[in-house]
């Protein structure tokens, strides 16, 4: 019988990395593909600055962001759980929203994040032509 110290470990352990390095960039190439082919998570319907189009339909809810950061809705400040509020009282009509050019991003994005739950981000970005 043999002794533990009888055999030989002066080998070095071989670990094949192969399968691993493959199954490694199988991954990475099907992330790339599923981010490539990934909806938008926010569509913005911008209209064109250009050669913008009157909408003879006015079933809006018209929501102004000012300078400061203030959403203004029939001309009356209001917060963002107002805002949910009127969305909901009013489903069938679509959220158009005006923005200063000096808006804050971050009570644009409070609105579009509001729209998003809300409308299923449908909702319009006016803009005014050049």
């Amino acid at each position: 019988m043999k002794q533990f110290s009888d055999f030989n470990f002066g080998d070095d352990a071989h670990i094949d990395l192969t399968p691993l390095i493959d199954v490694i960039f199988m991954l990475v190439i099907f992330f790339i593909l599923t981010m490539s082919f990934a909806k938008p998570i926010l569509e913005v319907a911008l209209p064109s600055s250009e050669a913008g189009q009157a909408v003879k339909k006015q079933d809006f809810l018209v929501v102004a962001l000012h300078k400061d950061g203030s959403i203004v809705y029939d001309n009356r400040i209001i917060d963002k759980e107002e805002l949910k509020l009127i969305l909901d009282s009013e489903p069938e009509k679509e959220l158009n929203i005006y923005a200063d050019m000096q808006t804050p991003f971050q009570s644009f994005v409070d609105v579009v994040d509001v729209a998003k739950i809300k409308r299923d981000g449908r909702f319009s970005i006016t803009t005014k032509k050049e």
